[in-house]
């Protein structure tokens, strides 16, 4: 049983929306992989793979808010959708959601896809079963953790494929391009966001690189070959800050000759 649908049963919508959002919860539920699960009082936060977007240009990932009114037993939920688990869990934190908590993701089965013993695949079988992937290092944890605190600071101008695990079918890449409004991050305005996965860890990771000009990051967009699965260094950020390190000047060149005082414009007499 779907845990989205199981929140929901016997609860009633408060308003149109959440009439809307309840029929769309409801009606495919399979078409919804709970990755995150998070209740806090009356209010329940979730993320979600949306299983749709394996056979068509439609949202990877929904952020998912449920608040409950037990004394008149109804319900208020809200849905948006977003491209990587970390930016829904940043829309539920500025719901209310604990950044932390939200960050928690549900354990995967040992048989995802259900095929039974002695079938089991090692890994994903596509790489857009986002859904059974999880973070697979310490720097894409805090890039996450970074996003779902973020507030503000971001302002997300772009998602799309970089390329797809069909001509390599090891990993399959997804970027986010993202205007960053800190202003210590003057410098390196344009911030792209590469989340890559690998299909026989079923784990991802998130590598980040900072643009001076949109033009800049664009260039660098173009420049991935898709069928090779490949792409072009990306200008290195701190996982923490997300900002570039800061120039280091370079060190002073000298001759190595003792510096002679310059001789006097005046004669002596």
């Amino acid at each position: 049983m779907n845990t989205i649908a199981q929140s929901l049963r016997g609860w009633t919508p408060d308003d149109q929306v959440s009439n809307q959002t309840f029929e769309f919860l409801t009606l495919a539920p399979e078409l919804l992989e709970v990755v995150s699960s998070h209740r806090a009082g009356n209010q329940q936060f979730l993320v979600a793979f949306n299983w749709d977007s394996t056979s068509g240009p439609w949202p990877r990932t929904y952020g998912i808010h449920l608040s409950f009114e037990p004394d008149a037993h109804q319900c208020h939920a809200r849905v948006r959708s977003a491209p990587t688990f970390g930016w829904a869990g940043h829309w539920l934190v500025e719901r209310g959601a604990d950044p932390r908590a939200v960050g928690e993701f549900l354990p995967v089965s040992d048989d995802p896809y259900n095929f039974g013993p002695g079938n089991k695949p090692q890994g994903l079988l596509f790489g857009d079963n986002y859904g059974f992937a999880r973070p697979g290092g310490r720097p894409t944890r805090l890039i996450e953790d970074r996003v779902r605190r973020s507030g503000d600071r971001y302002r997300l101008l772009a998602s799309e494929e970089a390329y797809s695990a069909y001509f390599n079918e090891e990993r399959e890449a997804n970027l986010v391009l993202l205007e960053d409004r800190d202003p210590r991050a003057a410098g390196r305005r344009f911030l792209i966001q590469l989340e890559t996965i690998q299909l026989r860890t079923a784990t991802y990771n998130i590598a980040e690189g900072g643009f001076r000009t949109m033009a800049q990051a664009r260039h660098w967009i173009d420049q991935i070959d898709g069928r090779a699965g490949t792409v072009p260094p990306l200008p290195a950020t701190d996982p923490v800050t997300g900002l570039s390190p800061s120039p280091v000047p370079a060190p002073v060149q000298t001759s190595g000759r003792a510096v002679q005082p310059a001789a006097s414009p005046h004669r002596t007499r």
